[in-house]
């Protein structure tokens, strides 16, 4: 395979060099580290938004729930945000 920047190389699927895009274990604290921020929401499936947080806001974290193929972090408020590792960062 060749990119466009005109490297050579393979994809792969091989877990020992895939790893996941949202966290599986409960963090004790994230950072936002998306520019516009992040959401917090009522329901699990992300609707029904209750506040923005900033990048650079630190959150407390109580557990992860499952929801599909992707994860979600509860916050101590007991609101849900997003367990995209591009979007927060474990602290």
């Amino acid at each position: 395979m060749k990119t466009t920047s005109g490297q050579t190389g393979y994809i792969t699927a091989n877990t020992d060099y895939v790893g996941n895009t949202y966290y599986q274990t409960t963090p004790k604290k994230i950072t936002v580290i998306n520019a516009k921020g992040i959401n917090a929401y009522r329901k699990v499936n992300l609707t029904s938004k209750v506040r923005h947080y900033r990048k650079g806001t630190v959150l407390k974290i109580k557990a992860v729930k499952q929801h599909g193929i992707t994860t979600r972090l509860i916050l101590t408020n007991g609101t849900y945000i997003t367990a995209n590792k591009t979007l927060v960062l474990k602290k």
